[in-house]
């Protein structure tokens, strides 16, 4: 007798095993995709190493001169004589600050003169902030600067500069002066992201975070514009990548949008971040450290259960009032600072620093007598720039001074 096997081989599958392979398969790559998520944040391969700005170098010499200039006036500041003596020594010395002064002044009026036709929009808007507001002239030079980063030939305007500085006559050059001249030119801005549309935008976000924004700041004790000037560039960086939600939602509503991926709420902190900030507030060995004072900021309530910490610490970046993410990023940059103070080197006054340190996060801060301006690259209406040019442009630019003026 001949036996014949079987062959089930042959036979299709029944549609039961068909849809339980289809759906083993599926949640097997669900699962993967879990799994490379949690291990692309665990090991950071998401985070973005960035690169260094080609200015970079530009701004380590403007801050030299800037350095240069506060020199100069923390001296004058130290030797004012007393007008119920006459002492020769320190009216001499009264003359030398006087002549600083006025060199000063010079500078400054012969760098809006060379620099008016090419930004006439951004002249006016130096000039006016300068007269309204009690701003520093550190400040205006650096406006300066943030403006000659956009011409084509910085050398030759510095020439143009130093040589009107030489010929310089009072008579020749004033700020009324310059304020026609600059008025009678067609106004664009040398920036592009004030002149675009996005920008109303943005600036409506801010005004209604403004008392927010401001109280986080005082608590972290750090200067307001350091906040938004990172802000700006994480908000610009979103407005340009979510088109279609922007175009649906944050034009229309004029409102702030929230990272939702490996970063949170409207500054985008990750939540390794967050966690990182709130150890550095109770660990006194670090290098990060505040002091006691700010050990118990970020503290949660006693009645939260240490397990769900890090729900709670979702919930709060992710809210709709964004007080903590700005708080989280006062104290994420003022860690920054205070890191660097430690080590001798100030970078308070250096936005392009502390954006790119703000951007790149705490295993990249090294305290050193160089550091290079970079971070990410983005792209804004056709002008690239690293995250710590753009934080510094917006913070120089003179833009909402009326909600965050410039600090000494």
């Amino acid at each position: 007798m001949i036996v014949t096997l079987h062959d089930k081989s042959k036979e299709r599958p029944h549609f039961g095993e068909v849809f339980l392979l289809f759906t083993i398969y599926s949640f097997a790559a669900i699962g993967a995709l879990f799994v490379s998520v949690f291990f692309a944040n665990r090991f950071k391969i998401t985070n973005v190493s960035g690169s260094v700005d080609i200015l970079s170098n530009s701004f380590q010499k403007n801050y030299a001169n800037t350095a240069q200039v506060l020199g100069e006036q923390s001296s004058t500041s130290k030797t004012a004589t007393s007008g119920a003596e006459i002492d020769p020594i320190g009216i001499d010395k009264e003359i030398a600050e006087l002549n600083i002064k006025k060199q000063q002044l010079v500078s400054y009026l012969c760098s809006l003169k060379v620099i008016t036709p090419h930004a006439p929009k951004n002249v006016l808007k130096i000039i006016d902030v300068k007269r309204d507001t009690s701003t520093p002239l550190p400040a205006v030079t650096n406006m300066i600067f943030a403006i000659k980063t956009h011409l084509d030939n910085p050398d030759k305007i510095d020439k143009d500069i130093a040589s009107c500085v030489a010929t310089y006559q009072s008579s020749t050059i004033s700020e009324e002066g310059l304020r026609l001249e600059a008025a009678g030119i067609p106004k664009k801005n040398i920036f592009v992201w004030p002149d675009s549309p996005e920008w109303p935008t943005l600036v409506s976000g801010i005004t209604k975070d403004q008392t927010l924004i401001s109280e986080a700041a005082k608590i972290a004790q750090i200067d307001p514009r350091h906040i938004v000037s990172c802000l700006v560039v994480e908000q610009l960086r979103l407005y340009y990548s979510q088109r279609e939600l922007y175009k649906k939602f944050f034009e229309p509503l004029k409102i702030l949008a929230n990272a939702n991926k490996f970063s949170l709420g409207v500054m985008s902190i990750k939540e390794e971040t967050a966690a990182k900030i709130e150890k550095n507030l109770k660990d006194r060995e670090s290098p990060f450290y505040l002091g006691p004072d700010f050990e118990k900021i970020l503290d949660y309530p006693s009645s939260i259960n240490i397990k769900n910490i890090g729900n709670e610490r979702y919930n709060r970046l992710t809210a709709q009032n964004h007080y903590y993410n700005y708080l989280y990023g006062a104290l994420y940059l003022k860690q920054f600072i205070t890191q660097w103070q430690k080590a001798g080197y100030d970078i308070a006054h250096r936005p392009e620093i502390v954006g790119t340190l703000f951007n790149l996060g705490f295993s990249s801060s090294n305290p050193n007598p160089d550091p290079q301006v970079g971070g990410s690259n983005i792209s804004i209406a056709g002008t690239n720039y690293s995250f710590g040019r753009l934080a510094s442009e917006f913070y120089y630019s003179g833009e909402i001074v009326n909600l965050f003026p410039y600090r000494d």
